[in-house]
């Protein structure tokens, strides 16, 4: 493989890909909700949305249909909408579930999205999530080369399919581990409130960033 390919497109990709993953946010929250609440195959499954999401991103991004959010402003702001509507219902479906126990408790909570759909719910997250449609719609494009081959597409697809599997089935792990599902059961309550709060507080940031 060409070095100038690795160091110019594979690698920064990859860093940003990985930098994005550190940075907590709806991907991370989903995740850690449906490990904790439901145990590791659940939280194994959320992962795994996340990466099907983050595959779903990049073939639009290669296709290059990601230039329609260019064009097509308004296309890009329901979008952000959708995905900021459903940042507050996890959001507030976090709430309800302190009123009940906390969505951190032994006996999975029904009601949780993330415990009855851990891979649609986390899916759905991933592709409404506005940080995704600025990596992969602007900073991912901007380091695919114009005169790039559908070989190296494939490349790009299947190197940000992989390690965004990788990268979320660590945390699976981690959050489904017996001592920090404990953790979180232990605190059960307070949890669900600051995990309300944050799905609300990013639903309700985005928002604003949409509207003004």
């Amino acid at each position: 493989m060409d070095v100038a390919i690795v160091a110019n497109v594979l690698l920064p990709i990859a860093l940003i890909q990985i930098v994005g993953w550190a940075t907590p946010g709806p991907n991370h929250l989903t995740i850690i909700t449906a490990s904790v609440t439901a145990g590791r195959r659940a939280g194994l499954k959320a992962a795994m949305g996340i990466a099907v999401g983050a595959l779903s991103w990049a073939l639009i991004a290669v296709s290059g249909i990601a230039v329609v959010f260019e064009l097509f402003p308004p296309l890009y702001n329901v979008l952000r909408g959708f995905g900021a509507a459903y940042l507050i219902y996890l959001g507030v479906n976090a709430f309800r579930s302190a009123r009940r126990g906390g969505v951190f408790k032994l006996e999975p909570d029904r009601h949780s999205p993330a415990t009855v759909a851990p891979f649609r719910t986390a899916y759905l997250v991933m592709m409404t999530n506005p940080k995704a449609v600025l990596f992969f719609g602007s900073i991912l494009t901007a380091f695919i080369p114009p005169e790039g081959s559908p070989a190296l597409m494939v490349l790009i697809v299947v190197q940000i399919a992989v390690l965004g599997a990788i990268l979320n089935v660590i945390a699976a792990l981690f959050f489904s581990h017996p001592p920090v599902m404990r953790a979180f059961q232990a605190a059960s309550f307070g949890m669900s409130i600051l995990f309300g709060i944050l799905f609300c507080g990013l639903g309700v940031l985005v928002a604003w960033e949409m509207l003004f």
